[in-house]
């Protein structure tokens, strides 16, 4: 499984590379904290922003609330709330969205793989609301140093509940560069595709994540 992380991550820059089309570059911030209630239940806050550096700027924002509860050690499941402005040729557009998620979790060889199922209901002010399902599948390698060095890769997929349907999909692989009880970071490539108007267009990202953990 350690050759497919390794694989997948020189495919994307690879695709990256050598693509003939015109694609879109961004790049994505994303910072967490996470309390602990109780030792099966915690909190948490995140906010994220979407970046061109080479066109408008600031694409996206977010910040959002999560509660979460781990019945057993394969299985927790989460409610949150988000609050989401995106940039679009007539401004800036409002999204608030509350959601479900369920995430199914197993150890393979030493690898860390889970696969997550969310629904969202998504309000605009002036556009359609509408239902959406997001799933996820990660995959992270064992621990290759004392601090957390961990190679990691995911796939994610968007489905509309409405003649949309599926109309974003993106593809992961990156690293982990330290995990310690109260922090943890990763910086990544995303692979993204992103159907608008019937086209689907591409973009290639490099992204950061911080998580503190308290």
């Amino acid at each position: 499984m350690l050759r497919l992380i390794i694989t997948t991550l020189v495919l994307f820059f690879a695709v990256s590379v050598f693509a003939q089309q015109e694609r879109k570059f961004q790049v994505w911030n994303y910072n967490s904290i996470s309390v602990n209630i109780t030792s099966k239940t915690s909190i948490s806050a995140s906010e994220k922003v979407h970046y061109t550096p080479f066109e408008s700027g600031l694409d996206l924002k977010f910040g959002d609330l999560w509660l979460k509860h781990e019945t057993c050690n394969w299985f927790e499941y989460s409610g949150g709330f988000r609050v989401l402005y995106s940039r679009s040729e007539n401004g800036w557009i409002e999204e608030r969205r509350p959601m479900i998620m369920g995430t199914f979790s197993k150890k393979i060889r030493n690898f860390d793989v889970s696969f997550s199922h969310r629904l969202e209901y998504r309000f605009f002010e002036f556009l359609e609301n509408h239902f959406r399902y997001r799933q996820k599948i990660d995959i992270e390698s064992p621990s290759l140093t004392s601090f957390g060095l961990q190679l990691f890769a995911a796939e994610e997929t968007y489905t509309k509940f409405n003649n949309d349907r599926t109309h974003l999909a993106r593809f992961y692989a990156g690293v982990q560069t330290i995990d310690k009880d109260h922090f943890a970071m990763k910086v990544y490539y995303v692979l993204e595709k992103n159907k608008k108007n019937y086209i689907w267009n591409t973009a290639d990202v490099l992204g950061m994540n911080l998580s503190f953990r308290l």
